[in-house]
This record gives structure tokens, sequence and C-alpha cells, in this order.
């Protein structure tokens, strides 16, 4: 009944907004071949209003009359500005010829100056995922969209499985989210405890489109945008009421449910409330992700399954164009099994509850603009762990990462001359403790750090445009306090970690200052050619700087000291187009990396109730070499067939290792980063049509060095992962409201596996069905 009365308010809100009468009518044709443009979106008022239909046509009904401006975009065309005068009642038939354009060139981006620009007017690489392209990918999260992207390196095993995935790109290494910053809405969901990314969060229906910008972004952003930053930018209201509605089912009875609903009270105009409601659940009984070899040896290997649902809430108000309000929330839930049972009822499991809470205003009067945000982003962590080894144990790992913080930015319009500046505090901090419910041990760490982020950038254009300039310097100030390692009651379980025990480690504190210049010449809309210089930093994370524990290879030792890495890079690159539906990139790059943390042997080792095992502490004792290629090419071969191609190349060295201990044998000079395939590739070919619409994808995915050492690992057998190539397909088809997709991840059902030789889910299937209005 509760929800009958919430759709009737709902519906006479928006209802009573439906009163005007006027219509506008129109049909798309190409200008050069008079053919008809079909899904082109249409806004008036700088608000969307519809899409043309197979035969370019389109409608937009009960409008307001007054003074508008109509403006059309689709791929491969020139963007299409006119105004309009709509009278009361009146019916307004428009025939629009557009002109075949580089179909990229012409997409406005905001995260690589945080102002709006072209593309192509911005001496940096940068790469769009559209709303058409998100649509097309048979992505079952949001992190497997970015996969074709050029460089793009994504690191997830075990597919909706995985508990954790990484992306990074630059030939940095594949296990290091902290490396390159991820956003939604402009804001940093990286966390300061581990630097990761919870890519499970977001359903893709709630995404407008994502912005890649490629090499050190640390001059506007700060932290973590070292190798690169990513900008998820979520839908925005644009009429009285929309939605989507569907379900799923797949491959090991997989069964997803998920809905997006949107409303704008006043759609035609500029300003008004606006809102959406989202939700997602998904389960499914998961797969045997451990090796064949650990079936045999370990009896209490269960399946991996999953069951995960999140909401978000989003309200906002324009007071006009360029100023408004707006306030969203995200609640996240999930648990997710990894694959080992004894007597638990769940067995061994990670929890990842999350809360979310973002609110904006962002404003313009005049030629100043202005944009303020703060942000909360609640984690809590839970990990269950039960084992028999020599006896059984069975503990809890309980952890409260919190992230806050006011992030601010103002620009000013000289004309050819845009300034931007602004000041970010942010404070991370994490509260964690491991409960053992076989002995009497409680093992606590806390720690906190505060950042202070000023920023300055000018943007320059001379030469009627043709030369563009953007210089930028960033000082980052942060302070790390509160820090504690403490353990309670311990017995045999944790008696060895008392050395280290420290309820009040010290404090510390760093400084980074982070320049960027980039120049661009523009030959023509055809032709142009950039270089920047940019250097960026990660700073450490707070598990490294406060917790102290077992890690793989032996026991990890707290550094409060720990100190930021940084990356100075070089880098040039051009775009061509050729008989205006061929468009072409090559970027090239060299990058130094200075002060590199890794988790060294500091020469010590210490018994864990098994045997000696070395001390283990990251530390700054690096120097890195990267450099590498990027070439892309999309070719619009019809109105409804467009092919993209790409290719990366990167080669990463550690060029100079420093021991923290002259007795340590380990060398790593000379050796190559793990995790960083040396070639991607990949083709995708897009087509829209009456019968069905068709996605097809492929990616090769290079070799990877298994570990830092470049030694053959004892469970993979080789000292480098084995190349592998994938094959997606997606099939869509609508009939007016009602639309159904078929997905195929891995069609060829490829096998490939991680450091513990476990599996992926290999191909998996999904079918789609559900409404759209």
């Amino acid at each position: 009944m509760k929800k009958q009365v919430i759709y009737v308010i709902l519906f006479s809100m928006f209802s009573a907004n439906i009163l005007a009468q006027s219509t506008i009518k129109g049909t798309l044709y190409d200008e050069e071949t008079l053919k008809p443009v079909s899904f082109a979106n249409i806004w008036i008022g700088n608000k969307k209003g519809t899409v043309s239909d197979e035969e370019g046509k389109f409608i937009l009904e009960n409008i307001n009359h007054g003074n508008y401006t109509i403006q059309i975009s689709y791929v491969g065309y020139e963007s299409f500005t006119q105004k309009i005068n709509l009278k009361e009642h009146e019916i307004l038939e428009l025939q629009i010829k557009l002109k075949p354009a580089n179909f990229t060139a012409e997409d406005v981006v905001i995260t690589a100056t945080k102002t709006e620009n072209y593309i192509k007017d911005i001496p940096t690489r940068i790469n769009l995922i559209s709303p058409r392209q998100i649509e097309a990918l048979p992505a079952q999260t949001t992190d497997e969209l970015l996969a074709f992207v050029p460089g793009v390196n994504i690191n997830r095993s075990f597919g909706i499985y995985s508990h954790s995935a990484a992306v990074t790109m630059r030939g940095l290494n594949g296990q290091e989210q902290g490396r390159v910053l991820v956003m939604i809405d402009g804001i940093s969901v990286n966390k300061s405890d581990g630097g990761s990314v919870n890519w499970n969060l977001l359903n893709n229906d709630q995404i407008d489109r994502i912005e890649v910008v490629k090499g050190p972004g640390s001059s506007l952003y700060g932290g973590n945008a070292m190798g690169g930053a990513i900008n998820i930018i979520t839908k925005k209201p644009t009429e009285s009421i929309q939605g989507k509605f569907s379900v799923d089912y797949g491959t090991y009875n997989t069964m997803r449910g998920q809905f997006y609903l949107s409303g704008r009270l006043n759609p035609t105009t500029d300003k008004g409330f606006y809102w959406n409601l989202g939700s997602f659940y998904r389960q499914s009984d998961g797969y045997m992700t451990a090796s064949e070899a650990d079936q045999l040896a370990n009896k209490y290997l269960v399946k991996s399954d999953l069951k995960e649902w999140a909401a978000t809430a989003k309200v906002g108000y324009d007071f006009n164009e360029n100023n408004g309000l707006e306030l969203d929330m995200l609640y996240y839930d999930d648990d997710r099994a990894t694959g080992e049972k004894v007597f638990q009822p769940e067995g061994n499991n990670r929890e990842h509850d999350t809360y979310q809470i973002r609110a904006k205003y962002y404003g313009q009067s005049n030629k100043l603009k202005w944009n303020i945000n703060l942000f909360y982003l609640n984690e809590d962590y839970k990990r269950i762990s039960e084992y028999f080894k020599d006896d059984y144990t069975f503990y809890k790992v309980l952890s409260e990462r919190v992230d806050l913080g006011a992030l601010s930015s103002v620009s000013y319009d000289l004309k050819n001359q845009i300034v931007t500046g602004g000041i970010d505090l942010k404070q991370g901090s994490v509260d964690a403790k491991d409960v053992y419910y076989t002995s009497t041990d409680i093992v606590y760490n806390r720690g906190t750090m505060n950042t202070l982020g000023l920023f300055v950038q000018d943007e320059i254009k001379l030469l009627n445009e043709k030369l563009k300039i953007i210089a930028g310097l960033r000082f980052d100030y942060a302070n790390f306090f509160d820090g504690g390692f403490e353990i309670e009651n311990p017995t045999a379980e944790t008696t060895f970690m008392l050395t280290y025990n420290d309820n009040n480690l010290k404090e510390d504190s760093w400084n980074a200052f982070s320049p960027k210049l980039s120049v661009q010449y523009e030959f023509s809309k055809d032709y142009r050619v950039y270089a920047s210089y940019a250097k960026g930093f990660r700073p450490a994370v707070l598990d490294d700087m406060c917790r102290s524990g077992r890690i793989k290879g032996g026991f990890k030792v707290a550094d409060p000291g720990l100190q930021p890495e940084y990356l100075n890079n070089f880098e040039i690159g051009a775009d061509a187009r050729f008989f205006q539906r061929l468009r072409t990139s090559i970027s090239a790059f060299y990058s130094m990396g200075d002060d590199f943390m890794y988790y060294v042997n500091t020469g010590d080792s210490i018994d864990l109730g098994f045997g000696l095992r070395p001390i283990i502490k990251a530390s700054n004792i690096s120097e890195v070499e990267i450099y590498g290629l990027e070439l892309e090419a999309n070719y619009l071969l019809t109105d409804y067939i467009i092919f993209n191609a790409n290719y990366a190349y990167s080669h990463s060295q550690i060029k100079e290792f420093t021991p923290l201990n002259v007795s340590d044998p380990v060398d790593l000079t000379g050796k190559y980063l793990s995790d960083v395939p040396s070639h991607l590739a990949s083709l995708s070919v897009n087509w829209r049509n009456k019968i069905v619409n068709a996605g097809i994808n492929a990616k090769y995915n290079g070799t990877r060095w298994v570990n830092d050492l470049n030694q053959v690992d004892e469970i993979i057998l080789d000292d480098k992962y084995p190349s592998f190539i994938t094959l997606d397909l997606k099939l869509s088809k609508s009939f007016k409201m009602i639309f159904t997709a078929l997905s195929i991840q891995n069609i060829l059902d490829t096998k490939f596996y991680d450091s513990k030789g476990a599996v992926c889910p290999g191909r998996f299937i999904t079918l789609e069905l559900g409404i759209k209005f």
C-alpha cells in the first residue's frame, strides 16, 4: 500500500507540469548523403529532450512557449545549435542537416582542467567512454567498462566474485590502485587506508560517461593521481519522469534485479527541482576458484559465491542554467565468500558495507565560476577467516575506514585565458581490530591523515586559439597522527608481535609540490600535436603506516615515517583525422619514479609459530624507469558501424634499488615491475541496425612478470603469467518500451590465473529483460 501511495504522489507531482501545448517536430539528415540520421540526441534549453528514430525523425511535445536553443549531437557529426522562438500552441517543423565531423573530437570534458573544454583543445591524452559505448559493452561492473581504453590494465581475476579490483595505466603495477585516482562526480573514492577502490558500488545504468585522463594529474588533484585520473560521471535527470527496470539471469545461477528512476519538475527550463533513485540486487551460487591441486590438498574448499545490493538517491535544485545545489547518498552491502568453509555458517568471507554522502554547490556570476563539494565516505570492512593447520583458528577483521573533506575550485575567464584555483581539505582514518575467537587475542591498529592542498592553473590560448598552453602547480601538506598498534590478551597466536606493540606511534608530516606544463598546436581542425611535463605523487597508505601483521612472504612492520613516491612524466602526442571518418592518435611517454615504495627485508627475522620468517617493511627505496607508446584508431564505416582499435606498449623497470640492510641478498636493480603487461591491444566493432544492435570486443593481454624478483613462482611454475585473448559479445534489441540484451563475456572460455593459482570464471553469459520509459 505504501508503494502505491508513493507512485500516486509522484505521478501527481509530474503530471501537473505537462500543460503546455507547443510542439517541435523535425527530421535529421546527413548534409553530404542526405540520408536520415538516427539515434541522435536533441536538447532544448540545455535539457535533453529526445532521440531521433530510425528515420531521423523526432518530436518534442508539451513545451511552454518562449525562446529556446535547440542543440543536437551525434557521434560522427559536428554539434548543431539553432535559436528558435516557440509560440503558444505552435507546431514547429524543422528539417536539419548535420555536417560529418570527427566523431570524438567534439566531446566536452571537465576532468583534465576542472573547466569545460573540448577534448581536442586540451594538450593531454584523454579518453571518453560515452553513453553509447557504455550501452554497447557487456560489462558486469564499472571497471570492466574501462577494459578497452588504450593502455588501461584491469586486474579482476574472478569477475563479479572479486572482492577487490584494480585499474592502472601507463606501466604502473597492476595491483596498486593507489597510483591512479578514481572519482565519482569529481570526488575521490580511493580510500586512505589502502588506496583501494570498491568498483562494485555502482550500477552501470546510473553512469552517464567516464573520463580518463592519462599521465600525472597531481597538479590539480594531489595524491593518488600519479598515473592518471578516472572520473565516473553519473546521470542528471533531464525529463519529467523516466526510468529503467530490468532483471537478468546468467552463468552459475547468477540473478540480478535493478532499477533507475528519475524526474525533473520543469524539464523544459533551466531551473527547478530534480531527483533520481536507483538500486540493484545480485546473487550467485559462484564457482570453485581454487586450483585443482589446492582442492585435492584442502577438503574445506568450497565455491566462492556472492550476495550484494546497493541503493542510491540524488536530489538537486537548479536556480538557473549555471547555479545549483545537489545532494546524493549511497549505501552498499555485500557478502563475498572466498572459497573456504570449516565450521562457520558462511565460511571465509568479506563484506564492504559502505555509506557515502556528497553535497555540491556550483555557480557562475559573469566570468567567475565556482564549485564546492563536501563528502563523507565510510566503509565498514569485515573479513571472516577460519582454517585448519596444526589446529583450528577462527578470527574476524573489523575495520572502519573513513574519508571526508571539502573540495573547492574557482575559475575566472579572461577571454583568451582562464585562471583556476582552489583549496582542498581531506581527512582519512582507520580504526581496526583483529578479534580471535579461538583464543583471547585482540590486535588493534589505528591512524589518521590530514591533508591540505592548494592549487592554481592557467589556460592560455594564442594565435587565434591554434596555440594552447596549460600551466599548473599544486602544494600538498599532510600530517599523520593518532597512530597506534596494540595487542590485548596475547597468546601464542600473537606473542611474536609484542615487540612492535606501540599505542602511540610517532607523528610525522610531509609536503609535495606538483607542477605541470603542457603545450599544444592545432594546425587545423583535423591535426594537432602536443607535449607535456607533469610531476605526480602517491602518498603512503595508512595500512603501511600503522598496521603490523602477516603478509605473503613474511611479517610486515608498520612505518609511520613512510614518505610519498613521485613520478616525473614527459609526453608527446598527435591526432589526425582523414576522410572525415577516420581518427588516429599516438602518444609516447617517458617517466622516472623516485622513492617508490616496496616491501623490503629489514635483515631481521621472526618466528610466526611455524618457523622463522623475514621481517618486511614498506620503504622508499627504489628508482623506476617507465616508458611506452599508445596508438588508437576510430573509423566510422557507415552512420551505424564504428570500428575502434588500439595498442599500448610499456616498459617498466627498476633502475636503482637500495636495500635497508647491506646483508639483504635481494637486489631488485634491473628487475621489471610485476603485474604490468608489456603489450595490450583491443579491437571493437559496434553496429546499430533495425534488427539487432551488436557489439563485439576482442582484447589481447600480454605476458606479465609474476613477482618483483622476476623469478619462477612455485605455484605458477613460471616467471611470467602467459598472454591471453578474450572475446566479448553483446546483442540488444528494443521494442518500444521493452528491451532485451544478451551478453557473453569471454566467449572462447579462456582460462587465466592469479598468483595463488586460482582460476577465472571463464565464459559468462547473461540474458537481460526490462522496460524503459
